[in-house]
């Protein structure tokens, strides 16, 4: 530098720190002298100097004197600064330094980040074409990650459980218990306040590992995650490195733009804890990292081979202060723990939440209609619904779908069953995921089959090393297999299992067909020979559903394209004789209680469904046309089903679904065969009006109903809507619940009543909450007693509201207690009376008098034929007036004593009436807990899991008595509560 270039530098260099200088510089004087001497400042300027208070003031008045001369005085001034408070100008200069590489390094970083939003701010999906891409924002749903190692027990649950209840226990991992956390906590301090460098993401195929590396790269480069944790983040994928040759550094690896490459070797050497490597695919890697230590870089630039260089990253031998994450399958995890430097935090994405998957399916769709429609179509199935926690499987039905919608057309038929659906996962992992495992796809079938096959015969989810090598070659690469590590006493052990239980059902069945022709015969007719011998076998049917899945023929077609498989004519006859067969011996049993033979229709329904072959179902369906599935819970998915199975019936003359646990939803895809039926039996549960207004729409006119809407409570002009329509069918059996009952209500009763005279059985109006009775209430139930042939009345802990409408001197607000009454024959009495009584019981403890006056009350009804009591106690004047009542009603053939709550079946009131002098054809029935202690020492019915109460019917009918000792008192044989005790009901 020439004496020009310097003074000019000098002279930037005093202009540029010019305030620092004016408040740092404290020898003024000395120097102002210096230049007075040298004749570069004025005897004037000099005094204006001399005359200022502070060493500021005086820095002010010698800067005046520096910019009127120019370069020149500047540089004389920066000599003689630096002669006397050299310190100061040596500072001054590293801080301008550090201040440019600031500026520099802000450069780089903001040119890096650039680079990075362009490369990561778009996907390619599994079947994009050239040049298409999706943009990352507009897909990627955040996963559930966890913190904590499960146990066998809780593995297994997760494999097993479907549906609502495996999102349940994914709602229980989401949770403090299981260290739930999110992405951008992942370097967070832990518990004990230390923050580990290194984290572990594991997890399984297809659970968006890579998903969340790139959403990690991209939502850093846009300012949105570790904003002010790491200066630069570096991606390096494992699949990528694999094609790596030659010598190659850390600096060589990096994904970065080249012309930043000075500033980042300064970064990576000055401020490594300011930099995160994100190491993804781990499980891909050809090359193994189990090299010797001694052999490893110690620095970023240091050119090895590939695996060295990526072995001394993540063990630390690199930049050991820097942070590093690694995504990788669970099945590499033990390679993984061989290389890595302790401690790590261990993490493990799930998969999506239910949550997650909804949120997925809105993502994926533009119009809302559209995501709507395809969410709601998979969770109509629980298998379906279940895969979806793995977000390729969420791809793949959107996908599909979406197709559909670009084509203006309705839901693909293959699109519907659960088989179709995993045929494509199984094809789309076989292609992007087991390029390299240098096996055939059948001989990667062949050996996963034969391990679902064992652990189906075995029944068991996980499988240990041994037993999967000896039919997969190399488990740990195999995508559909998850591995994971237990702890067993001192030591370890590897265990395997399929991603859900589902799979490993899939894949059994998917082994029969991939055998020979005459093998796989052979093992089909065993696995329905087995089914057929009961419920001890039921773990099987799912199996023989996915054969009937892979027999479909969009199915089919799309296995024997891939060259997997194909189904011979054999296996389909016998899938066609044995579904036959199935539904012909239901026909035969259709009203057996055994729920195996009930669920076993239903299965076979599933598997109709899976066939998908319009033809042959709508055979199967022709073959019977009376339904009863009493007593089977009924799923969305299974409801789904049987609206498919029943529109092939050309008539169904009878569908019972009683106790079926039927809901709103489920009602609502049911609604198409409920028009079929002319004879419906139905219970459901959860209706609001607009709810029945489908429901009687559905139901048309002219049919045979038994109607249990209980359960339900719908308005009084919904209830008046109802009686109106059933006037148009043949109604037997009906019950409903109401929130209040008025006189349109009872005329429309009424009109019902004659209007169905001869069909109708009985008819119940049941009001399950506050009832709000008036004069003309009670007015407008008194009618509709007289001509009833049975009546029910039934209260539990509610409060009834009069206006003086039954009796003089009634409490406006009374808590009753329960008492229900069941008279048989035609009783023709003052239902005031009744009434009346009922409300008086709720005033008094003393029971026996009341109920005593209440039997009274039925010696005059003569053609009564039975009655039900239910009473806290049987005294002795309850049992004497019960014994009376036998006397007084000659047509007496049953009372029925039923002691509930905390009341006892004292010996002295059973030898009473084993002595009593009834009618000799009347059978009483006497139901309670009895104390086998004496009489002295009972404490009475106050704990239920006192073991000295005994369960007890006694039945006394002529001279004879006998006793049935129900069950022995414990805990567990507590009474429930009568069925209908927690509303009051009115039944013709």
């Amino acid at each position: 530098m020439n004496k020009m270039e310097s003074s000019e530098h000098s002279a930037q260099f005093v202009d540029k720190y010019m305030p620092q200088l004016i408040q740092r510089v404290t020898m003024v004087m000395p120097i102002a002298d210096k230049l007075l001497a040298e004749g570069m400042i004025h005897e004037e300027v000099y005094s204006n100097i001399s005359a200022a208070r502070t060493n500021q003031g005086k820095m002010r008045e010698l800067f005046i004197a520096l910019h009127s001369g120019g370069n020149k005085v500047k540089s004389t001034f920066l000599s003689i600064l630096r002669e006397n408070n050299p310190d100061l100008v040596q500072d001054l200069e590293c801080h301008g330094k550090q201040r440019v590489e600031q500026e520099d390094k802000s450069t780089t970083s903001l040119k890096y980040k650039e680079f990075i939003r362009g490369e990561y701010a778009t996907v390619q999906e599994y079947n994009s074409l050239p040049g298409e891409h999706v943009k990352l924002d507009d897909r990627y749903t955040e996963p559930l990650i966890i913190q904590k190692h499960r146990l066998q027990r809780e593995r297994e649950e997760e494999i097993r459980s479907r549906g609502q209840n495996f999102y349940l226990l994914m709602d229980q991992r989401d949770s403090e218990t299981y260290k739930s956390t999110k992405v951008e906590r992942l370097f967070d301090p832990d518990e004990h306040g230390d923050i580990q460098r290194t984290v572990i993401l594991q997890g399984h195929s297809g659970t968006g590992k890579s998903f969340t590396t790139q959403k990690i790269m991209s939502d850093w480069a846009f300012g949105r995650l570790y904003k002010d944790r790491f200066d630069f983040v570096f991606h390096l994928r494992c699949k990528e490195l694999n094609q790596a040759t030659g010598r190659k550094s850390l600096m060589d690896l990096l994904n970065y733009n080249q012309s930043s490459s000075s500033m980042i070797k300064q970064v990576l050497c000055q401020s490594p804890e300011r930099v995160l490597f994100l190491v993804d695919g781990f499980d891909e890697l050809k090359f193994s990292l189990d090299v010797p230590k001694d052999t490893l870089p110690r620095d970023p630039w240091t050119q090895c081979s590939p695996e060295v260089t990526l072995s001394g990253l993540i063990r630390k031998q690199i930049l050991h202060e820097s942070f590093l994450l690694v995504a990788t399958r669970s099945t590499a995890l033990d390679k993984l723990n061989r290389v890595v430097k302790n401690p790590v935090r261990c993490a493990e994405i799930l998969g999506f939440s239910k949550e997650g998957v909804e949120e997925y399916f809105q993502r994926f769709f533009k119009k809302e209609q559209h995501s709507q429609q395809a969410y709601d179509s998979v969770r109509k199935n629980e298998t379906l619904f279940t895969a979806c926690f793995i977000p390729v499987i969420c791809w793949i039905i959107c996908t599909v779908y979406r197709e559909q919608f670009y084509e203006g057309t309705e839901m693909i038929q293959s699109l519907e069953t659960t088989t179709s659906i995993f045929v494509e996962f199984v094809a789309t992992l076989l292609k992007h995921h087991c390029q390299d495992l240098g096996q055939s796809d059948l001989t990667i079938l062949q050996g996963l089959g034969k391990l679902a096959e064992k652990g189906t015969e075995e029944q068991q989810v996980l499988f240990d090393h041994h037993s999967v090598s000896q039919t997969v070659s190399d488990p740990s690469k195999v995508p559909f297999l998850c591995k994971l590590l237990q702890k067993k006493r001192v030591s370890q052990t590897t265990m395997y299992s399929f991603m859900h239980l589902s799979f490993q059902e899939f894949f059994t069945a998917l082994s029969y067909m991939l055998l020979g022709d005459e093998e796989a015969q052979g093992k089909v007719k065993e696995l329905l020979s087995k089914v057929r011998r009961g419920k001890e076998n039921s773990h099987l049917l799912p199996i023989v559903q996915f054969l009937f899945g892979i027999a479909n023929k969009e199915v089919g077609k799309r296995l024997e394209d891939k060259k997997y498989i194909s189904c011979s004519q054999g296996i389909w006859t016998q899938l066609k004789h044995f579904i036959l067969e199935v539904i012909e011996k239901e026909k035969e049993d259709r009203n057996a209680i055994d729920y195996h033979i009930s669920s076993m229709w239903l299965f076979a329904f599933h598997c109709l469904y899976e066939l998908h072959v319009d033809d042959f179902v709508k055979k199967a369906m022709n073959t019977y046309t009376e339904f009863n599935l009493t007593h089977i819970t009924l799923t969305k998915t299974d409801c789904w089903v049987l609206k498919y199975c029943f529109q092939h019936c050309k008539c169904i003359e009878r569908l019972i679904l009683n106790l079926c646990k039927l809901t709103a939803d489920k009602i609502k895809i049911l609604l198409p065969a409920l028009e079929k039926c002319q004879h419906l039996e139905l219970q459901v549960d959860g209706l609001a009006d607009d709810d029945l207004d489908d429901l009687l729409t559905a139901l048309g006119e002219g049919k045979s109903l038994e109607l249990d809407l209980s359960e339900n409570n719908f308005s009084d002009e919904k209830v008046q809507d109802l009686l109106v329509a059933l006037t148009k069918h043949k109604p037997r059996n009906v019950d409903i619940g109401v929130k209040s009952i008025t006189s349109n209500t009872a005329d429309k009763f009424m009109f019902l009543i004659s209007k169905s005279h001869g069909v109708l059985e009985s008819i119940g109006l049941s009001v399950n909450y506050v009832v709000n009775l008036s004069d003309t209430d009670v007015d407008d139930l008194s009618a509709i007693i007289h001509p009833v042939d049975k009546l029910r009345l039934s209260f539990q802990h509610q409060h009834l509201y009069g206006q003086d409408a039954v009796s003089e001197g009634l409490q406006s607000q009374i808590s009753l207690r329960r008492i229900e009454i069941t008279l048989y024959g035609n009783p023709v009495f003052d239902w005031r009376k009744v009434f009346q009584l009922v409300h008086t019981l709720g005033q008094h403890p003393e029971w026996d008098e009341h109920v005593e006056g209440l039997i009274s009350l039925l010696h005059s009804q003569t053609s009564l034929v039975g009655i039900d009591l239910y009473v806290s106690s049987l005294t002795e004047r309850c049992a004497a007036s019960v014994v009376s009542l036998s006397q007084a009603c000659p047509n007496l053939r049953m009372i029925s004593l039923h002691v509930v709550e905390h009341g006892l079946l004292l010996e002295e009131v059973l030898q009473r009436l084993r002595v009593s002098k009834r009618h000799p054809d009347c059978r009483l029935l006497v139901a309670g807990w009895r104390c086998r202690k004496p009489a002295d020492k009972c404490t009475g019915r106050k704990d239920w899991s006192l073991c000295c109460d005994d369960s007890v019917r006694l039945t006394l009918h002529g001279e004879t008595f006998t006793e049935n000792v129900i069950r022995h008192g414990k805990e567990s044989d507590r009474p429930s509560d009568h069925p209908k005790s927690n509303r009051w009901c009115v039944v013709a």
